[in-house]
Parts: structure tokens; C-alpha cells; sequence
């Protein structure tokens, strides 16, 4: 039976994607897995008009540190609330398409990504494309897309 041993979880703050987080706890445990818990920084929301970081330093400092922070206390939470150990933290700064997709998961032999469906509206995927569905083409392993509860009913806020 497949079993997997090195799981990615992409979170961002937001609810879909801390149910997906929730929900890689109990597949990484029911599989004596590693979990790996990774925030990406778009970097390029920090350029100034001309491509440059220039004064913005400051946001990106502050933004990494605050990331950092809250990673480390999602480990912290993970460790006291659902007894699990085997749990680490990554804050990648960059294009988080590319950093989920392909560059994390080779740097970290992953073999499953689990992360939360798009919080994005249609306008929003048409404009700027969706980071969940980019994954789903791009990424060279199994990706589950998490869309319910934990006891598969569909989400609700």
C-alpha cells in the first residue's frame, strides 16, 4: 500500500488553507509521515515602479519576520494540540507558483502537497491565476486539493 512520507503544506493565513493544514496532521500521522509547513512571500509586491526594492526593505524585513512568527507558532500548535513532532517550518520569499510547485518539493524529496483550494473569484483566476491550480499542472507529485472539513462535509465559514 502507498504510503507517503514527506508532505507540503502551503499556507497563507487564510481558513482553506489552515483546514488543509488540519487535514495533512491526520494524513501525515496516519502515515508516520514528515510534515513540512511552508509560507511564500510574493516578492514582487515589493518592487517600486521601476523594479527595484529600494525603500521597501523595511516591508520585506518586517514581512519575513511576521511570516516566521507565525509558522513557528502554527509548529508550536501542532506539537502541543495534536501530539506530533515530525514538523517543519519553511518562509520562502519569491513567486509562490514556482517555490510550491516545483522548487520546495525538490529541495525537500516531497511526495504529496496538500493545500486549500483558491480563495480567488473568477475574475481574480482570469487576471492573475490561481497558485492552487498552477500546483495541480505543474507540480511533479500528487496534490490534493482540500475542499471540506475534516469529516468531508463541505466547508463552511
Amino acid at each position: 500500500m502507498l504510503e507517503y512520507k514527506k508532505i507540503l503544506v502551503p499556507v497563507e493565513g487564510s481558513p482553506k488553507g489552515e483546514l488543509a493544514l488540519k487535514k495533512a496532521i491526520f494524513v501525515a500521522k496516519r502515515n508516520h509521515a514528515h510534515l513540512d509547513i511552508l509560507t511564500v512571500i510574493q516578492s514582487s509586491r515589493f518592487l517600486d515602479v521601476y523594479g527595484h526594492m529600494g525603500s521597501n526593505m523595511d516591508y520585506v524585513e518586517v514581512s519575513l519576520r511576521r511570516a516566521k512568527e507565525y509558522v513557528e507558532d502554527l509548529k508550536d500548535q501542532i506539537k502541543r494540540k495534536y501530539d506530533f513532532e515530525d514538523v517543519e517550518v519553511y518562509v520562502e520569499a519569491g513567486d509562490p507558483k514556482a517555490i510550491i510547485a516545483t522548487e520546495m518539493p525538490e529541495k525537500l524529496g516531497t511526495d504529496l502537497i496538500m493545500m486549500g483550494a483558491t480563495g480567488l473569484n473568477a475574475f481574480q483566476r482570469a487576471m492573475i491565476g490561481s497558485v492552487a491550480d498552477y500546483v495541480t499542472r505543474v507540480a511533479l507529485m500528487d496534490v490534493l486539493l482540500v475542499r471540506t472539513e475534516l469529516d468531508n462535509l463541505p466547508y463552511s465559514k
